[in-house]
């Protein structure tokens, strides 16, 4: 039987039960209770035990986890079935709590980290709600509301009560069946309100269409995000005024920034010979890229957002990828397509990775400025076009990376210079230096190891 808190970690049972096992000197032991749902659960991958969650502290970390790896194959989404086993759901609800924690001491409501828990929080509750519909369509519809009215009154809401989780955009308000700006969302208020208008039809039918459990889990959903956003905020807040956090929160935010490097890895093809090839199309190598790139990739605040991902980091990724020992190049005025002449590097592998840049800003760069990616095909050397075409190629520049120089007098947010930047003036002449400097590292390694 599925329970309340399994959805919604901000019901009253949930927060009883924060209090009874979120003692924080049992958060790092190992948990037999949990390993015993853990093992038992169907269908769940057991061929790899030493990746499976002991304590409190790994199962967040599984959470997390799970978001970030969940798609790359079917035996990963395997590898984390428990998750979705209703009988975790009492340490389910403490390992959010922990890591919604982690992230909001160490990184920030407004980091790159509290949005993908943010968006780990509300994928997981969306398949949560996808179990509960294997019920009848009464016990979801009951079980929503008794979810739902313990964050919002279902038979009291006006629209205007609903504005933070609107402006979330997870919710449309053409969506809602309005009545003099009232929210009709339960049955009862439904027939109240309709029920005389409704001839030769089955109201229960109209209600599911027009207000029914769709609407209820939409709801819920935004309401959790904003729930979720709110608490990392007043985590926050507090935590300005700890002496010393818990060790357990920052290793598990190292935990978190760690993984997120190795789903970043995987994701954009990390090559692992670091071989240095400056005139073709390279793999991405992550490692290499400086301080500047990896800020502007983990998301820029409102008020840098268009200059960084636009001017700054559209170029070097594109370069990066396909030619990144351009400024070596006696003929520098190239286009994409010398390098790459089918765009498929540029649409499967660019465009995401600029793309998912955007989107970690706060807020998203394309929801309130969608014509930046118009701009982003213009800076690619593409026209003003909202496709990538081969026809248009040639219409503008494909721009080269800004110097270090330009940068810091147009986005000085972004130069947090360390040891490796001295006498560097280019950010793609860091990547290259870098690049090199590993590949000398592998093969004095590789020396070690063979014994010559």
């Amino acid at each position: 039987m599925i329970k309340t808190p399994y959805i919604n970690p901000f019901s009253n049972d949930a927060k009883e039960i924060v209090s009874r096992l979120g003692q924080v000197d049992t958060l790092g032991k190992r948990n037999d209770s949990l390993m015993v749902i853990v093992n038992h659960t169907r269908g769940q991958n057991l061929n790899d035990p030493h990746t499976l969650p002991e304590t409190l502290k790994g199962l967040a970390l599984a959470r997390f986890e799970w978001f970030l790896f969940r798609k790359t194959s079917e035996t990963q989404e395997k590898k984390y079935e428990y998750l979705f086993n209703p009988e975790i759901y009492e340490y389910d609800v403490v390992s959010f709590y922990l890591l919604c924690q982690a992230v909001a001491i160490k990184f920030g409501p407004d980091s790159h980290e509290a949005k993908m828990v943010l968006d780990c929080e509300e994928e997981i509750i969306s398949q949560r709600l996808e179990i509960l519909k294997a019920e009848p369509n009464d016990f979801q519809s009951s079980f929503l509301r008794k979810a739902l009215n313990q964050l919002i009154d279902t038979n009291n809401i006006y629209w205007t009560d609903l504005k933070e989780v609107l402006d979330l955009g997870k919710l449309d308000i053409n969506e809602l069946l309005l009545s003099n700006g009232r929210l009709v969302l339960e049955y009862e208020d439904f027939i109240a309100e309709y029920g005389d208008l409704i001839h030769n039809r089955d109201p229960r039918t109209m209600y599911e269409v027009t207000a029914g459990v769709r609407i209820k889990s939409k709801l819920l959903l935004g309401l959790i995000r904003l729930y979720t956003k709110q608490y990392i905020e007043t985590v926050y807040e507090m935590s300005k005024r700890m002496v010393e956090p818990n060790q357990i929160l920052l290793d598990l935010a190292d935990d978190i920034k760690e993984a997120q490097q190795k789903a970043q890895s995987l994701k954009y093809g990390v090559a692992g010979s670091s071989n240095y090839i400056d005139d073709k199309p390279i793999n991405y190598e992550l490692e290499a890229f400086p301080p500047c790139v990896r800020k502007c990739m983990d998301g820029i605040k409102s008020g840098g957002r268009n200059d960084a991902i636009v001017l700054f980091l559209t170029p070097f990724v594109s370069y990066s990828r396909l030619c990144p020992g351009i400024f070596s190049r006696q003929e520098q005025n190239i286009k994409i397509s010398d390098v790459d002449p089918s765009l498929d590097i540029t649409l499967n592998e660019i465009i995401p990775m600029i793309y998912d840049a955007a989107e970690s800003c706060s807020p998203p760069l394309f929801k309130d400025q969608p014509q930046e990616k118009i701009n982003i095909n213009s800076k690619l050397g593409f026209g003003l076009h909202s496709e990538l075409k081969l026809d248009n190629e040639g219409e503008t520049h494909w721009y080269t990376p800004m110097s270090c120089e330009k940068i810091k007098l147009h986005m000085p947010h972004l130069c947090t210079p360390n040891i490796d930047c001295k006498k560097i003036g280019n950010p793609l002449t860091f990547y290259n230096r870098k690049r090199r400097l590993m590949k000398k590292d592998n093969e004095n390694r590789q020396v070690e190891e063979n014994g010559d």
